[in-house]
């Protein structure tokens, strides 16, 4: 796993990137706080993520604060591949998209192995949609 910020505070934003072998996929574990001083390392972890062309997978399970940056950033990969969410949600971050009226145009997951399953259970070359939720958090 890639530590792209180091040993920061709790509240400071940790992203850590792994690939997945099996089904192939790409993993970014976001910790923290996400703010808009963290825009241009957040940007660089989805382009990352994104060039790898593999589903790409965003487990915010351990995300405490995200600002419109993020979902922004969540929202762009979305168009661009197949993007899947892990929670649960702060509840910070469920409000978020529940008052942005996005939280439907995410497939949010559980686990981090439901997310892998519906990966698998797209089958090689699909749900490159962005399409809806496949678990509810």
């Amino acid at each position: 796993m890639t530590d792209s910020t180091g040993a920061d505070p709790p509240d400071r934003l940790t992203i850590l990137q792994a690939p997945i072998p099996e089904p192939p996929a790409t993993v970014l574990v976001l910790r923290g706080a996400a703010n808009h001083g963290d825009e241009r390392v957040l940007r660089a972890a989805f382009i990352r993520a994104a060039l790898t062309g593999l589903p790409f997978i965003v487990d915010l399970g351990s995300l405490e604060h995200a600002d419109e940056i993020l979902l922004g950033l969540l929202l762009t990969a979305r168009t661009h591949s197949s993007l899947h969410l892990v929670g649960p949600l702060s509840p910070a971050l469920a409000r978020r998209l529940d008052v942005t009226g996005t939280r439907d145009v995410f497939r949010i997951h559980p686990t981090l192995t439901a997310a892998l399953a519906a990966i698998t259970a797209a089958g090689p070359g699909c749900g490159d949609d962005g399409g809806a939720p496949s678990d509810r958090n």
